[in-house]
């Protein structure tokens, strides 16, 4: 009877230690496919900064990205000091997109452009601090 015990806990223990390598692994992968993701998008933002400053057209910014890693719950793969970093990112790509539709005549240009250096500022703090991890 004992043996029995020892071999169905054993059998119960190898299949969860099993489902919680498997589960790990794809933790793993999700988190890898959504730093790739954030980087590529903040590489993305790069040349719309550039571009913008360069054409004078300025236009909103897509913040779909980090929107759809928030709203499927997937941030809490990250860790706590990444979460906090890109969303003072996206922080300030939303003020910027804020600022864009308060425009005025007055203050177009010159503010924009101040906010954008913020932004690509941020960007780049960010993309560091990725590079890093």
């Amino acid at each position: 009877m004992s043996a029995l015990a020892g071999i169905i806990f054993g059998a119960v223990y190898v299949e969860h230690w099993n489902y919680r390598r498997i589960q790990k692994n794809e933790e793993t992968g999700t988190r890898n496919k959504i730093l790739v993701l954030i980087n590529n998008d903040f590489n993305r933002k790069l040349r719309f900064i550039d571009e913008s400053i360069q054409y004078k057209d300025y236009k909103p910014f897509f913040t779909d990205i980090w929107d759809a890693v928030i709203l499927s719950g997937k941030q809490t793969l990250l860790p706590f000091e990444m979460i906090e970093n890109l969303q003072h990112t996206y922080s300030w790509l939303k003020y910027y997109n804020t600022e864009l539709q308060q425009k005025t005549v007055a203050n177009n240009e010159n503010t924009l452009r101040d906010v954008l250096g913020e932004v690509k500022k941020s960007i780049n703090n960010s993309l560091n601090f990725l590079k890093n991890e």
